[in-house]
């Protein structure tokens, strides 16, 4: 639920500003009828530092009021001009990186709800009063100065954000952090190298209610429900693939009569958030590809900044080599089962080359199936295109096969024969001009580091960055 709701946070990019907004109307109806209902005066014992007469107040909150609208006119110029040069310089995709940043929306909020307690309180200043002191102007103070301190921090914010090497390391950060929940995740499950459906009953098949990309997943929610009905849950696409309305979204397998109704059996496909757009919530694919066109762009000849696209290679070499130990098929989710039982159950089956006692007996019941992430389409995903429009530099090209080293490092024997293979598609698609001379050379190193490491068969040592 908290996750749920801090996505929906993240995706709103006036839920901050309106909250503060907000807060700050109920502070200035708080303040104004203070003001009205409590006449205070010098002798009331109330510091007379925190007071000014109504005249004062006005002139206060009048010069606040305006100042803030002047504050926030440019913050907001500033944030597009930020949000231009993340569309034109990096990519389109890193736009949402500085919008659903908090610090962003949070400084604009402040502004904002700086400029409506101002206008609120000019609005309780009346004749009425006479000359009685009021307390609304000092808390006006108090609250420019917090907008003052906000400014400053948002500037700090805007030249760190804007900078190439923060931006692709907050990326490499967050696909990590997806990458590593998708470990936890497998390592909760059993892995199937194949799914075999054997002779079922009944066999359900739910498409997707709208088109778009899938956003979310909710893989305990589905185990449980499929608990609950008594049957297979097949999920039959990954987090970040694109559906349509008329896509077999989720499939359910009965092995015995079916008693469930059509609403209970629907509701799976409410455990699947389908949106618009892609997030980087559950998708590691997605940060990926940012940093993939971010590296172009930099390899670009309007740009031409191929020490960028060098880091970037380094940051995909490494997030790659996260996934080289990966195995390819399916994995199955439990409610109630060990974690200990399902590692060890497809250990024993890759060892005898068999299939476990699950398998052979056909589907279970009660769990839900999820395909896995496959290495191969992840590999060939993070560099063909780098490959293609950078096969013409050889910084380039010696940093993708360094990238490849880092993977090979850390991969399985089957994922090192994929990236073996990778390799050579890569040399055949190289610049005939780069297999030449001194190019070809250090080409031709880095090519043999490689492939000695599938010919030892063990892991290599450490690379430092």
């Amino acid at each position: 639920m908290l996750k749920k709701l801090k996505l929906m946070i993240r995706k709103r990019v006036w839920f901050y500003p309106a909250l503060i907004s907000g807060l700050s109307f109920i502070l200035a109806f708080g303040v104004g009828w203070f003001d009205l209902s409590q006449v205070l005066s010098s002798g009331d014992g109330f510091p007379t530092l925190f007071l000014t007469s109504v005249d004062l107040a006005k002139t206060i909150l009048s010069v606040i009021a305006g100042s803030l609208m002047t504050m926030t006119t440019f913050t907001f110029s500033t944030t597009m001009v930020v949000l231009t040069t993340y569309a034109s310089q990096f990519s389109p995709r890193t736009v949402e990186n500085f919008l659903s940043d908090d610090d962003t929306m949070k400084v604009l909020g402040v502004f904002m709800g700086g400029f409506v307690y101002a206008i609120i309180t000019l609005m309780f200043m009346r004749n009425s009063l006479g000359d009685h002191l009021v307390v609304s102007a000092t808390i006006g103070i108090a609250f420019a100065l917090v907008c003052l301190v906000q400014f400053m921090v948002y500037i700090q914010h805007v030249g760190s954000y804007i900078q190439t090497h923060n931006l692709i390391q907050r990326i490499f950060d967050e696909a990590e952090e997806n990458i590593e929940a998708y470990h936890g995740l497998q390592k909760r499950c059993e892995r199937l190298e194949r799914l075999e459906t054997g002779d079922q009953a009944f066999v359900v098949r739910l498409k997707s209610r709208r088109y778009g990309y899938i956003q979310r997943i909710e893989h305990e929610k589905l185990a449980a429900l499929a608990r609950s009905l008594g049957c297979r849950v097949v999920v039959e696409k990954i987090n970040g693939q694109f559906v349509t309305d008329e896509t077999p979204l989720v499939v359910l397998y009965f092995d015995r009569e079916m008693t469930a109704e059509a609403g209970e059996m629907e509701k799976a496909l409410d455990y699947i958030a389908i949106g618009s757009e892609k997030l980087e919530y559950q998708n590691f694919n997605f940060s990926i590809q940012k940093i993939v066109e971010i590296a172009l762009r930099a390899i670009s000849p309007g740009i031409n900044d191929p020490n960028t696209a060098r880091h970037c290679l380094k940051m995909l070499g490494v997030l790659v080599s996260r996934l080289a130990s990966l195995e390819g098929g399916y994995f199955v989710y439990s409610v109630g089962a060990s974690s200990t039982e399902k590692t060890q159950e497809p250990e024993e089956r890759n060892e005898s080359g068999g299939r476990s006692g699950s398998e052979e007996a056909g589907v279970p019941k009660g769990d839900a199936v999820f395909e896995a992430v496959d290495f191969k389409q992840e590999l060939y995903a993070g560099f063909y295109q780098i490959v293609h429009y950078g096969r013409s530099d050889v910084s380039v090209m010696l940093s993708l096969l360094k990238a490849l080293r880092f993977v090979m490092e850390k991969a399985s024997m089957e994922n090192r024969r994929a990236v073996l293979s990778f390799l050579e598609v890569l040399w055949s698609k190289l610049d005939p001009a780069l297999l030449e001379g001194y190019d070809r050379d250090l080409l031709e190193k880095e090519r043999a580091d490689i492939q000695v490491l599938i010919a030892l068969g063990k892991q290599a040592g450490s690379v430092r960055l």
